[in-house]
């Protein structure tokens, strides 16, 4: 079976569709999370977590392939 590589727009769609779709996922925890503030008073440690991991793996792989697509021109 033969995969055909994704063109620029087919590209740009999948980006906004994940993006979407983690802006959803993020809203929702968060919401979560202060709904059972307010209810309960205690912070859910679970929820807290995964927002926590889900961001830091958005902005460290940002970084990185910020990094890697801007080539090392500090190295001379």
């Amino acid at each position: 079976m033969k995969l055909k590589k994704p063109d620029e727009m087919e590209m740009s769609i999948n980006f906004k569709s994940m993006r979407l779709s983690w802006s959803f996922v993020t809203i929702s925890l968060v919401i979560w999370l202060v709904v059972d503030l307010i209810i309960n008073g205690k912070l859910h440690l679970i929820l807290s977590i995964i927002i926590s991991i889900q961001n830091i793996i958005l902005f460290g792989s940002k970084l990185f392939m910020t990094h890697k697509m801007s080539g090392d021109s500090d190295e001379k």
